[in-house]
């Protein structure tokens, strides 16, 4: 049975998160709807928006590899108009209003979710982080093209219709 992934009230696609690295955290390969294919052009630019801002950080001196949220928070803050970080707010509001849903249809609380179109984010990560996927490439007629991560909460978000996910619910890695 699948997880589904919905935008107001449409499913965008669904996985089966096939691959996982802890007890709440998920990825996998995704399949998008009909609906999702038109929607997905406005979430999937976080990957690469995300690295894009990254490099600009370096660039401006910022220690990107200080991952206290303060030092996010001020470079964000310090950037917040520049092109870069309006594609991450773009792609964000987009995110926002995913819905993530469990095999049985019960609504999932999650800190993170990205969906990445892997041609895209490929040529960004040779982009940004150069060298760092060199052995990685898009083949011609690659049947995977979009790939989801999820990092499920601990705690119920407070939209009212939002579960803790149990891990006997979502199995255990």
């Amino acid at each position: 049975m699948p997880y589904t992934v919905w935008k107001n009230g449409e499913k965008v696609g669904e996985t089966r998160f096939e691959l996982c690295s802890g007890p709440r955290k998920r990825a996998g390969v995704f399949h998008p709807t009909a609906f999702g294919v038109t929607v997905l052009p406005g979430i999937t630019p976080m990957g690469p928006a995300l690295l894009e801002f990254e490099a600009m950080c370096r660039e401006r001196g910022f220690d990107v590899d200080d991952h206290r949220l303060e030092t996010a928070e001020h470079a964000f803050n310090a950037f917040a108009n520049t092109p870069e970080a309006k594609r991450i707010q773009a792609a964000a509001s987009h995110i926002a209003e995913l819905e993530l849903r469990d095999p049985g249809g019960r609504t999932l609380a999650w800190e993170s979710i990205m969906i990445n179109d892997m041609t895209t984010l490929v040529d960004s990560v040779d982009r940004y982080r150069s060298g760092a996927w060199q052995q990685i490439k898009m083949l011609p007629g690659d049947p995977i093209r979009f790939m989801i991560s999820a990092t499920l909460a601990d705690v119920p978000i407070p939209r009212g219709r939002a579960l803790v996910a149990e891990s006997k619910s979502i199995g255990v890695c």
